[in-house]
C-alpha cells in the first residue's frame, strides 16, 4: 500500500484540549520526530492561521516544521465549515489564510488546499463558487481517502487519563495500534474498488495530544501492515485528485465514501472487523463505560 501522510490543523488544534503542560509546540516536535524516525519526508500539514494572530511564538512552530523538509499548505484562516457559512464568507476566509499563511505557502513544492472537515458544501452554487476560487488562486484542492480517528481517540485518551485509570489509558493506546492500519487496509480496498485501481492513500493526522505520543509507534504499524510511504506528489495525479470537490457533499467523509453516497451506493465507514472497538472508543470519548 502505497501512503502519503498528511496532517491538519497545525500550528494549533481548533479543539485543542491537551493534558496540563503539554503545549502545542511540544506536541508538534513529537510528531516531528515520529516522522524523523521512521524516515517520513515531505509531509504537508495544513494549515489554519488563527493562532498567528493569537500570538507570535506559533509561528515558530510552522519555521520548525520546514526545517525538518515538511510543507505546509492552506487550511482556512479559521476552520470554518462550508456547510455552515456562505461561499463569500468561506472565500474570504480561505484569501485570510493565504495571506497570514504566505511565509510558509510560498516555500511549499505546490500550492495545496484542504477543506475544514472534507466539506465540500451543501449546494451546487456554493461547490462552484468555491471551486471557481480555488483555481483562480491556483490551488490543488487535497482531499483524504483514509482517516485513523485519532482526535476520536484523543477524547478517549483524555478521558481515562483525567479518571486516573491507568488500564483503559493504555488499552486506547493498544487499540489504536491494532485499528489504525486495519481502518487504512479497509479504505485502501475501498478506495481501490471505487476508483476500479489500486490509487495511493492519503492519510490523515491531527496534532492532537494522543497522536503525539503515538506517532512513532503508527508509523511503524503501517509499515508493518505493508504501507510504502510516498510523496503527496504521488496521488496528486490520478482519479483521487480529479474527482476532489466534483459532487455536494457535507459529509465528514473519505472521498471514496463521499462520492459513494453521493452516487446512492455507501460504502461502510469502519473496518468492520474492528467495529466493536471504534464503538468502545466512541462511547469513551463521550465519557461513557458502555
Amino acid at each position: 500500500m502505497d501512503i502519503a501522510f498528511t496532517l491538519d490543523d497545525l500550528p494549533l488544534w481548533p479543539q485543542s484540549d491537551p493534558p496540563a503542560g503539554v503545549t502545542a509546540a511540544g506536541i508538534v516536535a513529537d510528531i516531528r520526530r515520529a516522522l524523523a524516525a521512521q524516515g517520513v519526508a515531505g509531509v504537508y500539514a495544513f494549515c489554519n492561521s488563527w493562532p498567528l494572530a493569537r500570538g507570535p511564538g506559533y509561528a515558530r512552530i510552522l519555521d520548525d516544521w520546514l526545517a525538518d523538509g515538511h510543507h505546509v499548505g492552506n487550511h482556512t484562516h479559521s476552520h470554518p465549515h462550508l456547510p455552515e457559512v456562505s461561499a463569500a464568507a468561506f472565500i474570504a476566509d480561505i484569501d485570510a489564510g493565504s495571506q497570514a499563511l504566505a511565509p510558509w505557502l510560498d516555500r511549499a513544492p505546490r500550492r495545496l488546499f484542504r477543506h475544514p472537515l472534507c466539506h465540500w458544501g451543501e449546494t451546487q452554487a456554493k461547490l462552484a463558487a468555491v471551486n471557481a476560487h480555488l483555481t483562480a488562486e491556483r490551488y490543488t484542492a487535497v482531499d483524504v481517502t483514509s482517516f485513523s480517528y485519532e482526535w476520536t481517540f484523543n477524547r478517549a485518551w483524555l478521558a481515562a487519563r483525567e479518571a486516573g485509570d491507568r488500564r483503559t489509558e493504555a488499552w486506547v493506546c493498544d487499540a489504536f495500534l491494532t485499528f489504525a492500519p486495519a481502518q487504512l487496509r479497509h479504505d485502501h480496498a475501498a478506495a481501490a474498488a471505487w476508483f476500479g485501481t489500486p490509487v495511493p492513500s492519503i492519510a490523515l493526522g491531527h496534532n492532537v495530544a494522543f497522536f503525539a505520543v503515538m506517532a512513532q509507534d503508527y508509523l511503524a504499524a503501517l509499515r508493518s501492515a505493508g504501507a510504502r510511504f510516498v510523496p503527496l506528489a504521488d496521488a496528486l495525479d490520478g482519479p483521487v485528485q480529479a474527482a476532489t470537490g466534483s459532487v455536494v457533499s457535507a459529509a465528514f467523509r473519505v472521498i471514496q465514501q463521499k462520492l459513494a453516497l453521493a452516487a446512492g451506493h455507501p460504502i461502510p465507514q469502519i473496518a468492520p472487523d474492528h467495529k466493536e472497538t471504534f464503538n468502545r472508543i466512541t462511547a469513551l470519548a463521550a465519557g461513557r463505560s458502555d
